[in-house]
């Protein structure tokens, strides 16, 4: 009688986490993340962030629509980096996910700074002082504070925004940013220069189109080239746009209590 010994069976294939990920490989996808995270993370401090800041020439709107901007590509950052991190951990590549937690630190500290500014810069009614600090901006800024637009109304503004929107492109592509020309551009879309009698009564129309308004620069004003567009769509919904050498911007908006379509300047 001869005992058989059984071969023990070859184990086919292996889980990530079955054995550390060799470190030349660990430190060759580490390293490259870590520079690549923090350089996108300058650079667009620097060059995105900074250059939307640059080019709204002190227009409120768009700065507090860049740094909103900005904070949602920090999120969208952040959240990447950590699920990299995750799967290294997975893969036990510890360098890697030590490399992507730094690179989630930065970024959350970045978030925490640009949040800690968006809200000193718009106090909210967390309590009574805060609530009258709110009171008091609404009610010095209430003329720059655009009127509520039906549902309605909204979607037919933006039916005619995403008309506008290419033909702004076109100019700017074009190097053409004067009102003339911008005038000529939408009255061949369709639109309606509107119109007014000799006592303010309205005769009829829709679009306006005017220059980028006189800027106070240093010890002298200035006025920028460029075009603002308006367009009432209905008494309760407008169309905003520009469009200057730097970048143009169309959006929906209702009216101001002064101005109409066009928000007032700061200076009131």
């Amino acid at each position: 009688m001869t005992d058989s010994l059984t071969e023990p069976r070859p184990r086919h294939g292996r889980r990530p986490w079955s054995r550390r990920t060799p470190l030349a490989a660990d430190l060759a996808v580490g390293i490259p993340l870590l520079l690549l995270g923090a350089g996108w993370l300058a650079l667009d401090f620097m060059l995105g962030h900074g250059m939307e800041v640059w080019a709204a020439q002190g227009d409120q709107d768009r700065i507090e629509a860049a740094d909103l901007a900005y904070m949602a590509r920090i999120q969208d950052f952040l959240v990447t980096v950590l699920v990299v991190a995750v799967i290294a951990l997975v893969f036990r590549a510890r360098w890697t996910a030590m490399s992507q937690l730094f690179a989630a630190s930065l970024a959350g500290a970045l978030l925490v700074i640009a949040q800690h500014s968006w809200d000193r810069d718009h106090p909210g009614p967390a309590d009574t002082a805060s609530e009258g600090a709110g009171s008091h901006y609404r009610e010095n800024n209430g003329f720059r504070i655009p009127g509520d637009m039906s549902p309605a109304s909204a979607q037919d503004a933006q039916r005619d925004a995403d008309r506008i929107e290419p033909v702004l492109k076109r100019l700017w592509e074009s190097g053409t940013w004067d009102p003339t020309s911008v005038r000529a551009a939408l009255l061949d879309l369709g639109f309606q220069e509107e119109r007014f009698g000799p006592k303010g009564e309205w005769l009829g129309g829709t679009l306006t189109v005017r220059d980028m308004g006189s800027r106070f620069e240093t010890d002298h004003y200035v006025t920028p080239e460029g075009a603002l567009v308006g367009v009432r769509v209905h008494d309760d919904a407008c169309v905003t746009a520009f469009v200057q050498k730097t970048n143009y911007q169309v959006k929906t908006n209702g009216p101001y209590p002064e101005g109409g379509c066009f928000e007032p300047p700061a200076g009131h």
